[in-house]
């Protein structure tokens, strides 16, 4: 009687283990579930090719110099509008950019040659430029350079004259995303203007000018 008892209990235990032994190689060389590809590498979130048009505010600070030697300052705000087009290639950003205002910047100082105050005036300005930066999302750090030109009037005994004078500007600055049309800027800019002759009366009066200026700016991008 323990014999056949033996026997079965083997049996039922060697039965168990097979059983196991398959089921375990079925989940084992089944189909796996697929591997969850690795996530793309993050990327510049903004682009900043394409026009764009804003406005801007600021002050400046002149120096003119007068043909004998003497100079005076002057200094006051000035605002306007400016608009261009960009280019991007990766992180390199490039392309032109246009400006024209209105400035109420003004200055006073003595004319020794006629021995009377001398008075200047700069009325209207703009320039037209090159800019290039490098985006570091959410900025762009820009240099710009090109060609200005400004409307001042001088004023000498009661009699006044106006000329435009041509020079060149040069800056740099920081701009802003605001928002994916937005964007906010902040621009450092040193301008040199050549002499111009002004008729004042009985005298004439040659005269040129640098300034400096200090901008911010809001744009639309297109």
């Amino acid at each position: 009687m323990v014999t056949p008892l033996r026997h079965l209990v083997v049996g039922l235990t060697v039965a168990l283990l097979a059983t196991s032994a398959h089921a375990a190689d079925a989940v084992f060389d089944g189909p796996q579930p697929p591997v969850p590809a690795p996530l793309a590498p993050s990327v510049p979130v903004h682009v900043w090719s394409g026009p764009y048009a804003g406005a801007f505010v600021g002050y400046n600070t002149s120096n003119f110099d007068q043909s004998g030697g003497a100079t005076f300052d002057g200094d006051g705000f000035v605002g306007g509008v400016y608009t261009g087009y960009n280019l991007q290639t990766d992180r390199i950003v490039y392309g032109i950019e246009a400006d024209i205002g209105g400035s109420g910047a003004d200055g006073r100082g003595f004319n020794g040659a006629v021995g009377a105050p001398i008075d200047a005036e700069t009325n209207i300005f703009g320039s037209l430029r090159a800019r290039a930066g490098v985006a570091v999302d959410p900025f762009l750090v820009f240099a710009t350079v090109g060609v200005a030109a400004s409307r001042n009037e001088l004023s000498l005994g009661g009699t006044s004259d106006s000329q435009t004078s041509i020079g060149y500007t040069l800056g740099a600055g920081i701009e802003a995303k605001i928002s994916d049309n937005v964007t906010s800027r902040l621009e450092y800019r040193y301008s040199d203007f050549g002499s111009e002759t002004y008729d004042l009366g009985n005298t004439s009066i040659s005269s040129g000018f640098d300034e400096h200026s200090i901008r911010a700016g809001i744009a639309l991008k297109f």
